[in-house]
């Protein structure tokens, strides 16, 4: 090799590596990774004896990675090649496959896995979290102790309390995991979790509902793309929980709607982004995934007054309308843009409800597409996501305002989160 091409060579890759470099700091650091659903790391801050502390350069190390030139690029090529067919993670297990004929009832019959950015995406359709197999006694136990100081409170205050249990997607989708990753845990959790509620919490159980159902009929409940269900699953949810509590409760007795009084339609058209299909940018073609169910009730929900706190504590919507539903025409759709997304704060008022109670719903994002359901039945209906307020505190809430009755309701893989903060 003469020495003109070996300079020609050096200089390639000093450009290379320099060139990263430079191009990474003169580029606006990112905050946020949509792809991967994530807070970027930002610069560490620098300290004379930082130099001494192992952390120092470990987030140095860490905001290197992150906010390299061209990273979401190569996150992109490193799914895609995961992706492939020869990382089909079941490929000795289909070797040894049994080829036994599945009933309709079983559900899917699970022939490919791959395992792509800690998601599992099985037959090249549904796209599941690799599931965790450690029962987490330590932190269910804090959480648990903070909604029995909750409940407690409440109750003291003459409000009825009840505590909702949803069912998670990954349990109840189980079924669709290759059988080396599938596991127990999660039903374990649960039971540990209810072993720590004081024995006087109404527990509203709706799992207890979905066990009853068949892995078919549970596949029909929840997107394939997004860690929700959909409003399948999520107004047989609210059928139980309105039947449930009207049969416990003392002070309210009512019956839930009907599918009878629902037009049901489905997705054609237009791109369905899907949480975790967003994760991995959208391997699965959005066009042809999650062809969601779509409820309309036939008389359309009404409200004398409606109102709307947004994450930041802006108010932007006013209009019930432009809040929640189904929207022709859109090019895209995503659970949130459905179902009205998370919000700090939304406010029922109905008039038209055979009551004068006033409710207060605690919830994560599982409850989103149920809220203006619920609130047919109740004079009134405050809806909180405590997730999105930096200094929150259930107790003032509940002095500041009687509240005849308090819902708390989470998805039972929810179970020691920033939802079980009730006193920041």
């Amino acid at each position: 090799m003469n020495k003109s091409i070996s300079i020609a060579y050096m200089v390639a890759f000093l450009a290379v590596i320099f060139g990263f470099s430079f191009a990474s700091l003169i580029i606006p650091d990112r905050n946020f990774s949509a792809s991967e659903n994530r807070t970027l790391s930002q610069l560490p801050a620098f300290r004379a004896d930082s130099l001494l502390s192992r952390s120092f350069f470990e987030d140095m190390n860490q905001y290197l990675n992150d906010q390299i030139v061209f990273r979401d690029e190569m996150v992109r090529m490193y799914q895609k090649q995961q992706y492939s067919k020869m990382f089909n993670s079941m490929l000795f297990e289909n070797m040894l496959h049994s080829n036994a004929t599945l009933k309709p009832e079983d559900g899917t019959e699970v022939t490919d896995s791959r395992i792509v950015s800690k998601l599992v995406v099985t037959n090249n359709k549904w796209i599941l979290p690799v599931p965790s197999k450690i029962v987490y006694t330590n932190y269910i136990d804090s959480a648990t102790a903070k909604l029995n100081e909750a409940v407690k409170f409440a109750e003291n205050q003459g409000t009825e309390t009840y505590f909702v249990f949803n069912p998670s997607r990954t349990k109840a989708l189980m079924h669709l995991y290759p059988t080396y990753l599938r596991t127990d845990s999660y039903i374990k959790s649960k039971q540990y979790f209810l072993s720590k509620l004081d024995k006087s919490i109404n527990v509203v159980d709706v799992g207890k509902k979905f066990d009853t159902f068949t892995n078919a009929e549970l596949e029909e409940m929840y997107l394939e793309t997004d860690h929700h269900w959909n409003v399948k699953g999520a107004f047989t949810a609210y059928q139980e929980m309105i039947a449930q509590i009207s049969n416990r409760s003392p002070i309210f007795e009512d019956k839930p709607m009907s599918l009878s009084e629902i037009n049901i339609s489905q997705l054609i058209d237009g791109k369905f982004e899907g949480s975790y299909n967003n994760q991995f940018n959208y391997v699965i073609n959005p066009k042809k995934a999650d062809r969601t169910i779509i409820y309309e009730p036939k008389i359309s929900f009404t409200f004398a007054n409606f109102q709307v706190i947004n994450k930041d504590g802006t108010q932007t919507v006013t209009d019930f309308n432009d809040f929640y539903g189904f929207k022709r025409g859109r090019s895209t759709y995503a659970y949130g843009t459905i179902y009205g997304g998370d919000r700090q704060k939304i406010a029922y008022e109905n008039p038209q409800a055979n009551n004068q109670l006033n409710v207060l719903l605690l919830k994560d994002s599982f409850m989103n597409p149920i809220t203006p359901y619920l609130a047919q039945h109740f004079n009134k209906l405050t809806v909180l996501d405590n997730r999105y307020y930096s200094e929150f505190s259930l107790r003032n809430v509940l002095t500041s305002e009687h509240y005849d009755m308090l819902i708390i309701a989470f998805h039972d893989d929810n179970l020691f989160s920033g939802t079980y903060d009730f006193e920041k």
